[in-house]
């Protein structure tokens, strides 16, 4: 299970679990993770846990959300990433420590901010197949989740998660995702497109040797 720890001032303050679904940072007590600064912003990012895929999300916060020293909007997330929120830093580790808490559900009452930043959910689109049948995108076919396409690769007889993040897929194919059917646009742009970004994929992990795979914008 991935873990993260949470750091001020170079001392760790605590180790989480990242729980499937939504963990949801902020100066708000409605958070999961609550920063209580002012510099923080009442619901200030989000962390999205789907499988083995870990996506950050600012929600427009006023000092921003920075991911290895960038600032992000969206993210998705590798082992030992950094993220900082004010002076507050989180070690993403794509592992389960034993010793890590679970974090306790917050209150359910939601802030205004969150109600405008938080983005619906869309329809989990049909499967598609080549014209030999077989499923593209691994075994259970090229799966929308939340911020991506996800995807597998098969090497030395295992299959190796992967995603095409939804700006990729944007700016290098026009599937642009922000609509009630953006989800079947983005898989049916990575069916159409799936040599391309496989051999993209593939040049990611023969570069890092780190999963899942991650392709971005800059992999094109």
């Amino acid at each position: 299970m991935p873990t993260l720890l949470l750091m001020r001032n170079a001392n760790v303050l605590r180790m989480v679990h990242l729980l499937e679904g939504e963990t949801r940072i902020g100066r708000a007590l409605n958070n999961h993770l609550v920063f209580p600064c002012g510099t923080v912003s009442k619901t200030h990012a989000v962390l999205v846990r789907q499988g083995r895929f870990v996506t950050l999300r600012d929600l427009h916060s006023t000092n921003g959300t920075l991911v290895n020293h960038d600032a992000v909007s969206v993210c998705p997330l590798l082992d030992g990433d950094t993220i900082r929120v004010a002076d507050f830093e989180m070690l993403f580790l794509d592992r389960d420590i034993p010793d890590a808490e679970v974090i306790e559900s917050p209150p359910q009452e939601r802030v205004e901010e969150a109600a405008e930043t938080m983005p619906a959910p869309l329809p989990t689109p049909n499967v598609g197949a080549d014209s030999t049948g077989r499923r593209i995108g691994g075994p259970r076919g090229a799966e929308w989740v939340g911020d991506g396409v996800a995807f597998t690769l098969t090497a030395q007889g295992r299959e190796i998660p992967a995603l095409i993040t939804s700006d990729a897929l944007a700016s290098h194919f026009g599937a642009f995702v922000h609509a009630a059917d953006g989800a079947s646009r983005a898989v049916t742009a990575y069916e159409e497109n799936y040599v391309a970004i496989n051999v993209a994929a593939w040049s990611r992990y023969d570069a890092t040797h780190r999963e899942p795979i991650l392709v971005r914008s800059s992999d094109f």
